[in-house]
């Protein structure tokens, strides 16, 4: 596994407003007020899987997908939590995978991302075959 950063873990509104939740990206603190971290760019186009783990856990306001009826939990401190499996792409400071499938939305898994959203995290991506 190769680390991308270490941060507060989000997304832009974007990701769910076109329900693509294809991009993710980390930042300094889980106030309003917060900067972006620079991640560690590794060579695009690789699969594999984006892993986050736990460093710091804290309650978070968002209310989730309402839509889709998926909410925010509280992780474990130190738990692994696979984001998904995809094609690796990097847009500004974020990091995302495509899926193999070729499908529009829903790239990441929701659950997932919603388990692990506003808590400080290491990011990581592990390499894997593709199916």
């Amino acid at each position: 596994m190769q680390e991308l950063g270490t941060g507060v873990f989000d997304w832009n509104r974007e990701e769910r407003i076109s329900d693509r939740y294809g991009l993710v990206k980390l930042f300094d603190s889980s106030g309003s007020v917060r900067k972006e971290i620079k991640l560690q760019r590794l060579k695009e186009g690789s699969h594999g899987r984006l892993v986050a783990v736990v460093r710091e856990t804290r309650d978070t306001a968002h209310i989730g997908d309402l839509f889709h009826r998926v909410f925010p939990t509280r992780p474990e401190l130190n738990e692994r939590v696979v984001l998904g499996e995809g094609t690796l792409f990097f847009d500004e400071d974020g990091v995302g995978l495509s899926p193999d499938d070729g499908r529009d939305t829903l790239w990441l898994n929701m659950h997932a991302l919603y388990r692990v959203h506003n808590q400080t995290v290491a990011l990581f991506f592990e390499e894997s075959p593709a199916n």
